[in-house]
């Protein structure tokens, strides 16, 4: 396995300890979830920053199903995640708060909850579906 292959397992397990550990809130406490929402957010960036070239060949190529449905995932993903941060941002109490960004609490909890629900289905699917289709064998391989 080459090292850049290393690197992105790596990635996408630390993504997947994080998510769920931001989940047991209650667990971990306010300023620990918002340590590790800032850091799953980083990891979300490095993940598709070493994942580049399939951004980048995003519009060649014939569309398979299962390309349309992981394309789909991802945009889905990334709304999620991009309602997470800025709802996120807006009801920190302890890392951001010299952004002095206050106010409709009630609404960014709202999407920081939905954000966050939909994104565990989400993140699911779409890990489910890269997992079955690496375990595949190959055309002319044995399993």
């Amino acid at each position: 396995m080459s090292r850049k292959q290393t690197i992105k397992m790596t990635v996408d397990a630390l993504m997947s300890i994080a998510l769920l550990l931001l989940m047991a809130y209650e667990l971990i406490g306010q300023t620990t979830h918002e340590v590790i929402g800032t850091a799953m957010f980083l990891l979300f960036i490095l993940h598709h920053a070493l994942n580049q070239s399939w951004g980048w060949n995003i519009l060649k190529g014939r569309y398979t199903p299962y390309r349309a449905v992981q394309t789909l995932l991802v945009g889905l993903i990334l709304a999620g995640m991009l309602s997470q941060s800025v709802s996120g941002v807006l009801l920190s109490r302890h890392l951001y708060t010299f952004l002095s960004v206050q106010g409709h609490a009630h609404l960014a909890r709202t999407l920081h909850m939905l954000g966050a629900y939909w994104n565990l289905v989400l993140m699911s699917l779409h890990l489910g579906l890269l997992l079955r289709k690496i375990s595949r064998p190959r055309k002319g391989e044995q399993k």
